[in-house]
């Protein structure tokens, strides 16, 4: 289709959700003021948070500010002709097909085990952007799960994730097979928020040393802001593998 945009998500989903949660407190705060205790009114704070957040999704630009991101991300991570590149918890292919448009030939892959109603994207969605963006002859995808990644040792020059460690119940393991499928002096890059949802994710210094206990090196933690729904700042996590897989503990 001529002019087809990819689909790299909708913010409807955030939307609904958000309003739906604003409307609960009000209506909670408005109810449990008038007929129980006054104290009830304290609910009225996270009404306005939800659809103040609700707002922000409604704003438009999500597709924008994502690639903008990328983007940036690319620019910080670089990439270079001929490299394989793996991006893990790929979704909607949104990394990987960035990747491939910065390359005139290389291997990019994405993974991911697209589970239903994990946040709107399925593989054929992937397959669909990389056409749309002209890239479907220099990215593949498979659905794999980051705890054990089907690729040999050493394999990838770069191995890139946005959004998705933080979020992975033993996290540790997943990160532990993207060092293990990287090269020596190959890049290790992530973009995370400070903290997880489960598993102990926390952007600090004992991050840090984690990592490099996992085989990695020259280890730099950035912010990185992002504007969407609002302005908030998260994190780019990059760093090299310096040692070979037989040196690195098991997660």
């Amino acid at each position: 289709m001529m002019g087809e945009k990819p689909n790299y998500g909708s913010p409807t989903a955030h939307i609904i959700a958000n309003l739906a949660l604003g409307i609960f407190f009000f209506a909670a705060s408005l109810a449990g003021t008038l007929w129980l205790n006054s104290i009830f009114v304290i609910l009225i704070f996270p009404s306005l948070y939800f659809l103040w957040i609700a707002r922000g999704w409604m704003r438009g630009g999500l597709l924008e500010e994502k690639m903008r991101v990328r983007e940036e991300f690319i620019r910080q991570v670089g990439v270079e002709d001929g490299e394989r590149i793996l991006d893990v918890g790929t979704g909607s292919g949104f990394l990987a097909i960035g990747f491939a448009k910065k390359m005139r030939s290389g291997e990019v892959v994405g993974i991911d085990v697209w589970m239903p109603f994990g946040g709107g994207t399925s593989i054929r969605n992937a397959i669909r952007n990389a056409e749309i963006e002209g890239v479907s002859d220099k990215v593949s995808f498979e659905v794999a799960d980051a705890g054990n990644i089907p690729y040999p040792n050493d394999y990838f020059d770069r191995v890139v994730a946005s959004f998705v460690i933080h979020i992975i119940k033993g996290w540790e393991r997943a990160v532990g097979e993207m060092v293990r499928v990287l090269k020596l002096g190959g890049v290790f890059a992530v973009l995370e928020p400070r903290t997880g949802w489960v598993g102990g994710w926390r952007v600090n210094e004992k991050l840090k040393a984690k990592l490099i206990s996992l085989g990695l090196n020259d280890i730099e933690i950035k912010p990185f802001v992002i504007h969407y729904p609002r302005r908030r700042e998260v994190f780019l996590i990059t760093g090299r593998k310096v040692r070979g897989t037989e040196g690195i503990p098991k997660a």
